[in-house]
């Protein structure tokens, strides 16, 4: 097939959801024969909301929009990147040599019971190991959730005289409590016993008394309202909010906000208006909640979480990227969507901004760092024309353009993909929201309310160990202090830097829900300073929460009121408030509004994102993926492609 006779698709977006349409749609011969793809993305790197930087003015160091870990029932992610990572050629591509190289395995999680709970007056914090199940995520399918009711009861097999109240006062059996496989443990019983065995009485108590509660609730709550209309009718209930759905079924009030209730929702980043101290603003759609909990619990392959062994722009979107231009896709930076033209149910133009101008024939996006192909955090300038601005052309209020490029449909596209989040998209597609309903309705509800957030990493000079931390695993933490009370210890991303020996000795994140700045402009606005102005605010209030909690997460550096500065290397602080940049929340009500990603509302446009309807219905970078490979997926079917 000629390139003229191929069918032109433009993506418009960088992120997740963009690049795996991108990828799918030059998945097979067959499709790189029908399809002509161009992505385009605003600045000098691919990520949106997953970006990451390599600072090269201190030491190469990862710069992330916030922690980025994957789950381990990210089936569509793990398989695409299962399948990128085979095509490439290792170090000579510079990108790890497989996926099992990339990730590395996550079994422990630490929660923190507030004051109060569990006894004492301080925070108290737990470590829990999840069992290792069967197989790997990206050799999963499918049927994982569905059969994890058959898994759950399989570990339930229990020989009375193993288990019981007694098993808390014998010793702890090491070879037992190891990254054993369920089918190693005595039984999901003696696990759990063996987990609060490590907790003192008051603890362990009020751990697995809370968990007694939210799990009857779960099972009375599952079994009235979801089970009936089918095992995953998870729709039923997302009118409703997942704590007082608890609530409805019996659990108490004091369960229902438990650290085990509260880590969910700081995960998912669900509190309106970004106000993570107000538990009246928590609330989240109760049946992707309750879904996402049972893919946490029993729906993944080998760990529950999986630690990226560099920044995610570096592990994720490198390889897809490579890949991508393998296939032949063509892929253009330093360009910015102005406005996007419909006539009825078609889009006819697409206006772009060119930020830059290029120095030479090409520009090539990566840094070299210890063998892989990084992002940095700003523009190689080099590359660009010598009068161009040394600005952020990330910065939504940031308007640089050289020139304007108006692509029509026809000559320059057949088809569109938008991957552009909502909040970012509206002003875009003001045509198509005062004719279309159903995108009005998804903007409205879908889009308002994306929230900004917080990311916080620290470079210090002492060990994790040496900064207070009693336990020798690297910490993933949950529903500490809040609002920044997610850590996670990322010290192993260190080796992919360049430090001086001895240097920087850990890195911490912290990463939580932000409000937006007060007065904030629209985007159609220059306004540079009000990124500058969130960060400088966001730096101000890290200070203020590391003097008053700090103590709690590293005692050996920090004391009540006073964290001492001086064991910090480096420092990197940054609130996303640009509307590309805001996380995508699932209040309750607002699933029924999402779109597909193969949506008909438009003849010759579909969706990919995080915002669109996918098996999550949540905020992440698996729903993103999957939301990009249904609507490249449809897209082939369409044109009769396999």
């Amino acid at each position: 097939m000629t390139l003229a006779s191929k069918t032109k698709v433009l993506i418009l977006g960088g992120g997740c959801g963009g690049v795996a349409a991108a990828y799918t749609l030059g998945a097979t011969p067959e499709r790189r024969e029908t399809f002509d793809v161009t992505l385009c993305s605003q600045g000098w790197r691919i990520g949106g909301k997953g970006a990451s930087g390599r600072n090269a003015a201190d030491h190469q160091r990862i710069e992330e929009h916030g922690l980025h870990l994957f789950l381990g029932f990210y089936r569509t992610a793990f398989t695409m990147l299962r399948d990128a990572y085979a095509q490439l050629n290792g170090v000579q591509d510079g990108v790890f040599p497989s996926v099992e190289e990339a990730f590395t395995p996550q079994h422990h999680v630490t929660l923190w019971a507030a004051p109060g709970d569990g006894g004492g007056a301080g925070w108290k914090d737990y470590t829990l190991m999840a069992p290792r199940w069967p197989g790997l995520p990206w050799d999963a399918d499918e049927d994982d959730l569905r059969q994890a009711p058959d898994r759950l009861a399989e570990l339930m097999r229990i020989e009375a005289a193993h288990v019981g109240a007694d098993r808390l006062r014998t010793p702890l059996d090491p070879d037992r409590h190891a990254h054993a496989k369920p089918e190693e443990r005595e039984s999901l019983f003696a696990w759990f016993l063996d987990e609060l065995h490590d907790m003192d009485w008051s603890l362990g108590w009020h751990v697995f008394r809370d968990l007694l509660e939210i799990g009857g609730a779960v099972l009375r709550g599952y079994f009235a309202d979801v089970l009936p209309h089918g095992w995953n009718a998870w729709h039923r209930i997302d009118h409703l909010d997942f704590r007082a759905w608890l609530m409805m079924h019996g659990a108490n009030a004091s369960a229902a906000w438990s650290e085990t209730i509260r880590v969910i929702y700081d995960l998912a980043f669900a509190y309106r208006g970004g106000d993570g101290d107000d538990l009246s603003d928590a609330d989240i759609a109760a049946g992707a909640c309750l879904k996402l909990i049972l893919d946490l619990v029993a729906g993944y392959r080998g760990a529950p979480m999986w630690r990226m062994n560099a920044g995610m722009g570096d592990t994720v979107f490198t390889p897809l990227v490579k890949c991508i231009a393998r296939q032949g896709g063509k892929i253009r930076l330093f360009q910015r969507v102005r406005e996007i033209e419909f006539d009825g149910d078609r889009v006819v133009r697409v206006r772009m901004s060119v930020q830059a101008a290029l120095a030479g024939q090409g520009y090539d996006p990566f840094v070299r760092v210890n063998g892989l192909d990084c992002w940095p955090s700003a523009p190689l300038w080099d590359q660009l024309s010598a009068d161009t601005p040394r600005v952020n052309f990330e910065d939504a209020w940031t308007h640089v353009s050289i020139a304007e490029h108006v692509l029509e449909v026809g000559r320059d596209f057949d088809h569109i993909i938008l991957a552009i989040p909502p909040a970012a998209a509206a002003p875009l597609t003001a045509g198509l929201a005062r004719t279309n309903p159903d995108w009005a309705c998804m903007l409205n509800t879908v889009g308002s309310a994306s929230v900004a957030t917080h990311s916080v990493q620290l470079w210090l000079d002492r060990t994790t160990v040496e900064a207070g931390w009693a336990e020798s695993v690297e910490p993933v933490s949950g529903a500490c202090a809040p609002p920044l009370g997610t850590w996670a210890d990322m010290t192993h991303l260190i080796a992919h830097e360049t430090w001086p020996s001895g240097q920087a000795k850990s890195c911490q994140y912290l990463v939580s829900v932000t409000e937006l700045p007060p007065d904030l402009p629209p985007i159609t606005v220059e306004a540079p300073h009000v990124q500058i102005e969130a960060n400088t605010a966001g730096q101000a209030f890290t200070q203020m929460w590391l003097n008053a909690n700090a103590h709690i997460l590293w005692p050996g550096i920090a004391a009540p009121g006073a964290f001492d500065r001086q064991r910090i290397v480096s420092t990197y602080d940054h609130v996303n408030i640009s509307p590309s940049e805001r996380y995508v929340r699932t209040p309750p009500g607002s699933v029924v509004d999402r779109l597909p990603p193969d949506w008909d509302g438009v003849r010759n446009m579909s969706l990919a994102g995080d915002w669109t309807i996918t098996s999550i219905n949540g905020g992440s970078a698996e729903a993103a993926l999957e939301s990009g490979k249904t609507a490249a997926d449809a897209l082939a079917r369409a044109a009769g492609v396999a």
